[in-house]
């Protein structure tokens, strides 16, 4: 039997990161056992007690520390913790969450997994020290994993699984309407921060409205209360632009999925996306995809196949990106062609279990190397 402790780096998020580990370990192998931790009691706690997970919500501390020598002392606490309670691997469900329990793995001799699924910063010496403690990087596509070249030996790709089973099944039995289907409806879906550039988005729309003034435009998510500020100036943003009375803030929602359903144009305008699991999701509710042409997007996005690029890292970004949104609007034919090709696409790549299953290899070949 492997014990596997997999370590959050926050307790109130439920965001992409948590669904995906939940969706991951929905059928876990008979020689794999599975426990959580969050950083003291919250939200994520609660979800994963739901799926039936013991969860040690226990507050420990992380490298940035108000008193020298309590990361060290915490460590050794913890170190003392792991091996009492007899895990093998403690696999860090992002890369923040390894500052908090890398050092107490080392001085425990337990096999570190970092399940990385953003980009660090290069710059920082701290960061290279987190990863050297790692037996294993896994990465959550192949952006993040050419990002790691040349800095740790062992880096894995491994892709979230998506249960699309679950998520058609929503999608079907969708039957209240959310959204006015007399307008034209293009979105926004993600958590509110500054590199998923909800921002981007709001400059696009004067532009779309010019030529097709009967559109609504949507933005689905909230900020953690550290960006709350940034939230706000969004509202802020909608009114310089006199778009107050054209884009709707809905905030966090659980019915997310169903309202991409109705959405006609979904947009991905983060600057760099790890894995856009969104994407997906709307690929799946056939409903038309803009993205950034970079990161995980061009993994998941075969330009003018199953969506349209933008150009996100030029000047005049929102200009592209406006123009993409007006081009499947107008173009009734190429965004059903486009939707077809991108939802076969989807069921045939992230379809089945074979993510389940590369996942649960790389544990087991992490567990039993020297």
């Amino acid at each position: 039997m492997i014990k596997v402790l997999i370590v959050h780096s926050t307790n109130n998020i439920i965001s992409g990161a948590e669904y995906a580990v939940n969706d991951m370990l929905a059928e876990i192998p008979e020689n794999i056992e599975i426990e959580m931790q969050t950083p003291g009691y919250g939200p994520l706690t609660e979800f994963y007690q739901k799926q039936g997970f013991k969860v040690h919500s226990r507050k420990f501390s992380g490298v940035r520390r108000k008193y020298p020598g309590l990361y060290l002392l915490t460590s050794r606490f913890y170190s003392n913790w792991l091996k009492k309670n007899g895990f093998d691997i403690v696999l860090c469900n992002t890369f923040g969450a390894s500052f908090r329990v890398s050092l107490a793995a080392e001085l425990s001799k337990k096999k570190l997994i970092i399940y990385t699924r953003e980009y660090f910063s290069k710059q920082k010496k701290i960061n290279y020290k987190q990863i050297r403690r790692a037996a294993e990087i896994f990465a959550v596509s192949k952006d993040v994993k050419d990002y790691f070249e040349n800095i740790h030996p062992n880096v894995e790709v491994c892709y979230d699984t998506i249960d699309i089973d679950s998520l058609l099944e929503r999608i079907k039995n969708h039957s209240q309407k959310i959204l006015d289907s007399k307008f034209q409806n293009v979105g926004f879906v993600g958590r509110i921060t500054t590199y998923k550039q909800p921002d981007l988005f709001l400059k696009a729309i004067p532009i779309v409205l010019k030529e097709l003034p009967d559109t609504r435009f949507h933005v689905v998510g909230s900020a953690i209360d550290q960006e709350k500020d940034f939230e706000n100036s969004l509202i802020r943003l909608a009114g310089e632009l006199e778009i107050s009375d054209k884009v709707k803030f809905w905030g966090r929602r659980n019915d997310a999925v169903e309202l991409i359903s109705e959405l006609d144009v979904f947009c991905m305008t983060s600057d760099r996306e790890p894995f856009p699991r969104t994407i997906i999701e709307a690929s799946l509710a056939k409903t038309a995809v803009v993205c950034s042409n970079t990161g995980g997007c061009t993994e998941m996005v075969d330009d003018q196949k199953t969506g349209l690029y933008f150009d996100v890292n030029s000047a005049e970004n929102h200009l592209d990106l406006a123009e993409k949104i007006i081009r499947l609007l107008k173009n009734k034919e190429e965004r059903e062609m486009i939707i077809e090709n991108a939802y076969l696409s989807a069921i045939e790549s992230f379809g089945g279990k074979k993510q389940v299953k590369h996942f649960f290899e790389r544990i087991v070949k992490v567990a039993e190397s020297e």
